[in-house]
C-alpha cells in the first residue's frame, strides 16, 4: 500500500471515529460547558456567547472565505496538513467555497471537480482542524453554486432555471431544489449560492440564463419554492438542506445588457417590479442570505449602498438574515466603481452597508484588523456580522455534526427517482412554439429522420453546471426512444463555435470564428442527408460560451444582437430549401429572436438548456410520448431593436409604432401550445362589487377538449383601468398548472388579496384605490378573457 494511501486511509478512520469536539470535552458536565457549547440553548444565544469570547483575529476570520487559495492548506499529494492549515486558517474560517472545485492548483489535475470520496475527505479533514485544532473550535460553512443542480461531478443536473420558469410548476420546483440540497449538503455544502430573482428584463445580458423569467409575480412564485426546497419548510436548517441566498440585490436592468454595468431603475420602477420578488421570498420562505449585485444601482454601487441593504433590504422588506458578497464584489468598489483608492477603504464602505462576509476569497475584509486598530471602523461594527455568520453554523448543526460520511454522499447520488425527476423537470419545461400538425412525430418502420444542427449531439447545460457521465443529447435520446425500423441520419450543418481540447462544444470562451469553408461544407453534408428524409428535426440555439455570466472582456456572455450565432440562419435557409418538413428545436440559454425560422419550420420547440435528461425528454415530446405544457415565462421579441419586449409595460410605452411596424413580440408571455386543445371560460366573480381592503374571489372552469391528456396552465391578470399614477396594462397575479384527461373539466379557484390589487400610488404609499379593475384570465398574455371588478371605497 503507498504512503499516499495509507496516510489517507487513516484519516478517514480518525475522522468517523472521532467524537464531537473531544472525548474529555463530550464527556464532561453540561454546566462546566461555554453556553456556545449547550445545544440545548438557540443558535442566536449560543452565537452571542461564542462572540463575547473572540479576540478581533477570530471575527475578522468568520468574516473571509478561501476558494483558489485552498492549495494553501494542502500538501503536494493534495492532502490535507494540519501544520500548512495552522499558518492559514489558524484564527478559524468563517466559509470555504467550492469543496467539490479542484481550483488554483491545474498543474495538478485537468479534472474540474473532485469525486465525491475527495471532497468528503477534505472537508472533514478542515471541520477536524478547526473544530479540534483551532482555540474556540468552530466549524466551517462550505458554499457552493446550485442553480439547477450541485456544482460538482456526478450530481444530478436539471434544466437551467429559465427552463424550471417554463414549467410554471412550483410543487415541482421546489422538489428539484429539495434533491440537489441533499446532494450538496451530504457532501459537506451548507449554503448554496442560488436562487437568481433577478427579472429577465434585457435577454442581451448573458445572465439571463439564471434567470426564472420576466414577470414578478411568476418569479416569486418560482424564488419562493426554491428557497423551501432548499431550507427546507421550517428553521433551523435539516440534515439534508442548505441556507438559500437570493441573488442578485439588484441587478434591475443594467446598461445595454452588459454585465456589472450601471442600472438606472427609479424607485417606483424598483418597488412595482424588481423588489417585489425579494420581498415576497423573504415574507414568506425566510432565506437565510442575501447577495448583493455587481454593478451600481441608481448611482450606488450595491455592495457600499447603506440605503438598499439597510433601509430597503432590513427596514422597508424585513430581511432578518445576512449579506454575503458576489464574487469579489467588495474588492471591485475599487478596482471597478472607483469610490474606494484600495481594498482597505473599499472594506470600510462594506462594513458599513452591512456586508457581512468577504467571498470568495477576503482579500478586502484581510485589512479589517489594522483597520480597527486605526479607528476607521470599531470592533462592534463587526459584532453584527459576525453573529449572523455564527447563527447559521449553531443553526446548521455544525457545531454538533460537523463531519459526513462518504457512503450515505454516494447513495445520495444518482439515485433513479433523482434522475426520474430530472426527466420530469425537463418535459415540462419543454415549450411548444408552434405547430401546423408536424409533431408529434409517428414512430413507425420507415420512416427516415434527419436530425441535423450543432445541438443535435452534446447535452449542454448552461452555466453553474456540474458533469454528469449519464447526460443524453437528443440525438441519443431520438435513437433510444426510436422503434423498430424507423431510420435516423445525423448531420452537423454548421458548429456555434469551434470545440475545446476534449472536441467538446462546452469550451469556457469562443475558441475563435469557425472556418466559413468548414461551416460551407457541413451545410452541404447536412443538405445531402436531409433529401432522404422525410422529416428534418433542426437542433440550433447557442452553447455556453455565448451565453453566460461574462466575467471579463476575456470571457464575453453578452450580446448586441439576439439572433441565431454564426451560420445558423444559412443552415436554417438550406434546409428550407429542401422543402422538407422541418422540426426545429431550440437549446439555448438566452431568449432568441427569430422570425425567419418561426417562418419556415413547420413546428418550433423552445427547450431552453434542458439539463441531463434534455434528450429523453425531447425524445417524449417529439415522439408524443408526452404532449408539451411549458409555457414561456419571458417575452420573446422579434428583433433586438425592440427591446424592452416584456409584456407588463405602462400604458404609454406603445402608442406609437416604429416604421417597421408595431411592437409585438414574436412568442408572447405565458404562450405554450399542446398536442391537445383546452377550453378555458371567462373568469367568474364571486362579487362584482368590493370595497377597499376586501379580496376579491374568482373561479376558472378549464376543459380538455382535444384526444390525449395534457397541462395547462391557467393564467390570471389584472388591469386597474384608472390610477393615480399609470399601472402596467396587464399585471400577472396568479397562476395554476393543471393535468387534464380528454373531456376532463375542472373548476379553478383563485383568490386576489388587497395586496394584489395594490400598488404605489403618487405618494408612494401602499394603496388600493377605489374603481374598476379588469380581472382576465387564460393560457397566455395574449389570449384572454375578463370580467369587471368595481372597488368601492366603503
Amino acid at each position: 500500500m503507498s504512503l499516499k494511501m495509507t496516510r489517507r486511509r487513516a484519516l478517514l478512520a480518525s475522522v468517523a471515529g472521532a467524537a464531537w469536539p473531544s472525548a474529555a470535552l463530550a464527556h464532561a458536565p453540561a454546566r462546566a460547558r461555554p453556553a456556545y457549547r449547550d445545544s440545548s440553548l438557540g443558535a442566536a444565544d449560543r452565537a452571542r456567547d461564542l462572540v463575547g469570547r473572540m479576540t478581533l483575529e477570530e471575527k475578522v476570520a468568520q468574516m473571509r472565505c478561501m476558494w483558489s487559495t485552498k492549495p494553501a492548506f494542502l500538501d503536494a499529494d493534495k492532502l490535507f496538513s494540519a501544520d500548512k492549515a495552522a499558518r492559514v486558517i489558524g484564527q478559524g474560517i468563517g466559509q470555504i467555497a467550492r469543496p467539490s472545485d479542484i481550483r488554483g492548483y491545474p498543474e495538478w489535475d485537468r479534472r474540474p471537480f473532485r469525486s465525491i470520496a475527495e471532497t468528503v475527505e477534505l472537508v472533514n479533514a478542515i471541520q477536524r482542524f478547526l473544530v479540534e485544532r483551532t482555540r474556540l473550535g468552530i466549524p466551517a460553512l462550505f458554499h457552493d453554486e446550485l442553480a439547477h443542480g450541485l456544482l460538482a461531478n456526478a450530481a444530478t443536473i436539471f434544466p437551467n432555471p429559465t427552463a424550471l420558469g417554463s414549467t410554471w410548476d412550483p410543487d415541482l420546483i421546489e422538489a428539484v431544489f429539495t434533491v440537489a440540497a441533499r446532494q450538496a449538503r451530504l457532501r459537506g455544502t451548507t449554503v448554496a449560492l442560488t436562487p437568481v430573482v433577478d427579472l429577465l428584463r434585457d435577454p442581451r445580458y448573458g445572465r439571463a440564463e439564471e434567470f426564472f423569467g420576466e414577470d414578478p409575480c411568476h418569479v416569486a412564485a418560482m424564488g419562493v419554492a426554491a428557497v423551501r426546497g432548499l431550507q427546507g419548510r421550517q428553521r433551523p436548517l435539516g440534515p439534508e438542506r442548505v441556507f438559500a441566498t437570493l441573488k442578485h440585490f439588484v441587478h434591475a436592468v443594467p446598461q445595454g445588457g452588459l454585465n456589472i454595468a450601471p442600472a438606472d431603475i427609479g424607485e417606483r420602477a424598483l418597488r412595482e417590479a424588481f423588489l417585489v420578488p425579494f420581498a415576497r421570498i423573504v415574507a414568506t420562505a425566510d432565506p437565510a442570505a442575501i447577495m448583493p449585485s455587481y454593478n451600481e444601482l441608481n448611482g450606488v454601487p450595491s455592495h457600499a449602498n447603506v440605503e438598499l441593504l439597510q433601509a430597503t433590504g432590513r427596514r422597508r422588506l424585513g430581511f432578518r438574515g445576512v449579506y454575503f458578497s458576489d464574487y469579489e464584489g467588495i474588492g471591485n468598489l475599487a478596482d471597478h466603481h472607483h469610490v474606494a483608492g484600495d481594498k482597505a477603504e473599499a472594506a470600510v464602505l462594506a462594513v458599513n452597508a452591512g456586508v457581512a462576509a468577504d467571498l470568495p476569497e477576503g482579500a478586502s475584509y484581510a485589512h479589517l484588523p489594522e483597520l480597527v486598530r486605526a479607528g476607521r471602523l470599531s470592533e462592534a461594527q463587526l459584532d453584527d456580522s459576525v453573529l449572523r455568520i455564527l447563527t447559521l453554523k449553531f443553526e446548521a448543526g455544525l457545531f454538533e455534526r460537523p463531519y459526513l460520511d462518504t457512503a450515505t454522499a454516494t447513495a445520495a447520488t444518482r439515485r433513479p427517482q433523482d434522475v426520474a425527476l430530472a426527466r420530469t423537470a425537463a418535459q415540462k419545461a419543454i415549450v411548444l412554439l408552434k405547430n401546423d400538425g408536424a409533431l408529434p412525430l409517428t414512430n413507425r418502420p420507415g420512416l427516415r429522420l434527419a436530425v441535423i444542427g450543432p445541438n443535435a449531439v452534446e447535452p449542454l447545460f448552461g452555466g453553474y453546471s456540474g458533469e454528469n457521465d449519464q447526460a443524453v443529447g437528443l440525438l441519443a435520446g431520438l435513437r433510444a426512444a426510436a422503434g423498430p425500423g424507423l431510420v435516423i441520419e445525423h448531420a452537423e450543418g454548421v458548429w456555434i463555435t469551434p470545440p475545446n481540447a476534449d472536441g467538446r462544444h462546452l469550451s469556457f470562451s469562443p475558441q475563435g470564428p469557425v472556418p466559413e469553408a468548414d461551416d460551407a461544407r457541413r451545410i452541404a453534408e447536412a443538405v445531402a442527408v436531409a433529401q432522404r428524409a422525410d422529416v428534418i428535426v433542426l437542433a440550433l440555439g447557442d452553447t455556453p460560451a455565448l451565453t453566460r455570466e461574462a466575467v471579463d472582456i476575456s470571457l464575453p456572455g453578452d450580446r448586441s444582437t439576439l439572433g441565431l450565432w454564426g451560420r445558423q440562419d444559412a443552415l436554417v435557409e438550406a434546409i428550407a430549401a429542401t422543402g422538407k418538413p422541418v422540426v426545429a428545436v431550440l437549446i439555448n440559454g438566452r431568449p432568441l429572436a427569430t422570425p425567419r425560422l418561426a417562418a419556415v419550420a413547420n413546428a418550433l420547440v423552445e427547450a431552453w438548456y434542458p439539463g441531463q435528461e434534455g434528450g429523453h425528454a425531447l425524445a417524449d415530446i417529439l415522439f408524443g410520448k408526452v404532449s408539451p405544457g411549458g409555457k414561456l415565462p419571458v417575452s420573446i421579441p422579434r428583433a433586438v431593436g425592440e427591446l424592452p419586449a416584456f409584456y407588463n409595460r405602462h400604458p404609454s410605452a406603445d402608442l406609437n409604432t416604429y416604421i417597421e411596424g408595431p411592437r409585438k413580440p414574436l412568442f408572447p408571455f405565458g404562450h405554450g401550445l399542446s398536442y391537445t386543445t383546452f377550453a378555458l371560460s371567462p373568469p367568474r366573480l364571486r362579487r362584482s362589487r368590493i370595497a377597499v381592503g376586501e379580496p376579491a374571489e374568482l373561479a376558472v372552469t378549464v376543459t380538455n377538449t382535444g384526444g390525449v391528456i395534457g397541462d395547462e396552465v391557467v393564467q390570471v391578470y389584472l388591469r386597474d383601468e384608472v390610477s393615480s399614477v399609470p399601472r402596467p396594462v396587464l399585471e400577472l397575479k396568479a397562476f395554476r398548472r393543471v393535468t387534464l384527461a380528454p373531456g376532463e373539466t375542472r373548476e379553478l379557484s383563485f383568490v386576489l388579496t388587497p395586496d394584489d390589487l395594490a400598488f404605489w400610488d403618487a405618494a408612494m404609499q401602499w394603496t388600493v384605490e377605489p374603481g374598476d379593475f379588469v380581472i382576465s384570465a387564460g393560457s397566455s398574455s395574449a389570449s384572454l378573457q375578463s370580467a369587471r371588478l368595481t372597488v368601492t371605497a366603503t
